[in-house]
C-alpha cells in the first residue's frame, strides 16, 4: 500500500500540478510559496551555487493569489510565473529541475503561505509516492531567503545518519548585506532575531522538550511523517509553528546546527506576523518589547512539578505557582494531572503525557494571557535576555550565549 493513500483519502488537496514523472533517484524536494516577491530568482540563484548531493533535487514554487489580491500584484504574479516556467523549460538551473505553477483565485478564507506551502509540499508527496519513496525529504523555503553553499549536503546527511528523525529544523541568520536593505531594516531585524532565539532559550530553560525554532524557511520532513500529521496547516501565518507542533508527539525532531538559511530582513506585509511585520512594527515603535522572561521562570516551576506529579500518589497543588493555578483552573489541572496518572506509568511515559497536555499550545495561550496586563509586562527585548541569561547558572554554556553571539548584544 502507497504511504500517502489514507493521507489523500482523507484530507483535502489540489488537483496534481505536475504531469512529468520525478527524476531518477530523487531524494529532495524543496517547496517554495512566492506571492509578488520576485526575489524568488535570487533565492534560485542560490540554490544552484549549493554543493551538489548524491540524490537529485528537485524545486517547486508556488506562485498564489487570492480573490481580492490586488490586480497590480496578479498581473506581477503572472510575469513571475512565465520566467520561471521558461527557465524550467530550457534546463536554466543545472542543480536541479524546477517546477513552477500557479494558482489564482484561492478564497480570502484559506489563502495565505500556509496554503501555498500545503499545496506544494502535498504535491513533493505525491511525486514521492510515484516511486513509493515514504523517506523522500521535503524541505521548506521561502521565496526571499539565500542558502548557504552546503544546504543540501547537510540536510541530506543529517537525515542519512538519524534514521529515527521525521524532520530536522536548521539554524538561521538573516542576511544582514547594507549593500541590499536599509539600516534601519537591519537593526530592526537584529532585535527580532534577537526575539527568536531569545524565546527559544525560554523553552529549552523551561524543561520544555521541544524547544526549537519554528521558521517557514528552516525546517524539512521526510513524506511519510508529513502526511501521518495531516499535513501543512491552511494558515495565513504561523503554519510553521502548529505543524512543527504539532509533529513532536509523532517523531524525533533533530537539529542542524549550522546555519543553513539566511532569511531577508526586510519590513513587509505579506503574513500578519514574521519577520516582515515585526520589521515593520519595530521601525515604527522604536523599540521590541517582548514576553516578559519572569514568565518562563513560572513554566519551569510548573514543568518541575512533573517529577513529583509522577512520584506521588496524590496531586498536592500547593507545590505549582498560583500563576499557573489561575490561569488553567484548581478543577481542570487536577482532572488533566488526573487523567494522566491514570493512563501512563510512572517516569517518562507520564512526563511525556503530562507535556502532551501542557504543549507548546498550552505555553503561548499562557504567555499571551499576560499582554495588557500590569503583572509581568511585557519586556524591552534586551533587557529581557539579560534576565533570562541571568537565570543559567553556568555562564560557559555556549548555547545560552546564542543570542549575543549571533547579534552581539552588548552593542545593540
Amino acid at each position: 500500500m502507497i504511504f500517502s493513500t489514507h493521507y489523500f483519502s482523507r484530507y483535502n488537496a489540489e488537483p496534481v500540478l505536475f504531469s512529468t514523472p520525478p527524476a531518477e533517484h530523487p531524494g529532495m524536494i524543496v517547496v517554495i510559496p512566492c506571492y509578488d516577491d520576485e526575489f524568488v530568482f535570487n533565492t534560485l540563484r542560490s540554490l544552484e551555487k549549493t554543493k551538489q548531493p548524491k540524490s537529485n533535487v528537485e524545486v517547486i514554487v508556488i506562485v498564489n493569489s487570492s480573490t481580492n489580491t490586488p490586480a497590480s500584484v496578479i498581473e506581477k504574479n503572472r510575469k513571475i510565473y512565465e520566467e520561471l516556467k521558461e527557465k524550467s523549460k530550457t534546463s536554466h538551473y543545472k542543480s536541479f529541475r524546477l517546477f513552477p505553477a500557479i494558482i489564482e483565485n484561492i478564497p480570502k478564507k484559506k489563502a495565505g503561505v500556509g496554503y501555498a506551502r500545503k499545496v506544494g509540499m502535498d504535491e513533493a508527496v505525491r511525486r514521492f509516492s510515484a516511486i513509493d519513496k515514504p523517506q523522500g525529504i521535503i524541505i521548506s523555503l521561502d521565496a526571499d531567503t539565500l542558502v548557504s553553499e552546503d544546504y543540501f549536503v547537510s540536510i541530506e546527511n543529517h537525515f542519512k545518519q538519524n534514521m529515527k528523525a521525521g524532520a530536522f529544523t536548521f539554524q538561521f541568520q538573516h542576511d544582514f548585506n547594507p549593500k541590499l536593505y536599509s539600516k534601519e531594516e537591519i537593526e530592526a531585524c537584529k532585535q527580532y532575531e534577537m526575539y527568536l532565539r531569545y524565546f527559544r532559550l525560554a523553552l529549552k530553560f523551561t524543561g520544555f522538550p521541544y524547544a526549537f525554532h519554528t521558521i517557514g524557511s528552516c525546517f524539512a520532513v521526510t513524506a511519510s511523517a508529513y502526511t501521518k500529521v495531516g499535513g501543512m496547516p491552511c494558515r495565513q501565518g504561523g503554519e510553521d509553528f502548529y505543524f512543527l507542533h504539532k509533529l513532536t508527539p509523532m517523531t524525533t525532531i533533530g537539529e542542524i546546527k549550522e546555519i543553513l538559511v539566511y532569511p531577508s530582513p526586510r519590513l513587509s506585509d505579506r503574513v500578519p506576523f514574521g519577520t516582515g511585520p515585526s520589521v515593520r512594527r519595530i521601525i515604527e515603535d522604536g523599540s521590541y518589547c517582548v514576553y516578559n522572561a519572569d514568565l518562563f521562570l513560572l513554566l519551569k516551576r510548573f514543568f518541575d512539578c512533573f517529577d513529583y506529579f509522577s512520584e506521588s500518589e496524590n496531586v498536592d497543588l500547593n507545590v505549582v505557582p498560583c500563576e499557573i493555578i489561575d490561569f488553567i483552573g484548581k478543577e481542570k489541572l487536577l482532572e488533566i494531572t488526573g487523567e494522566c496518572k491514570q493512563n501512563a506509568k510512572p517516569g517518562k511515559s507520564l512526563t511525556k503525557r503530562l507535556f502532551s497536555k501542557f504543549d507548546a499550545f498550552f505555553i503561548i495561550k499562557f504567555l499571551n494571557s499576560f499582554t495588557g496586563t500590569s503583572n509581568y509586562p511585557p519586556m524591552e527585548i534586551t533587557k529581557a535576555v539579560r534576565r533570562l541569561l541571568e537565570y543559567y547558572e553556568m555562564e560557559e554554556n555556549g548555547d545560552v550565549y546564542e543570542a549575543m553571539l549571533r547579534l552581539d548584544l552588548e552593542k545593540t
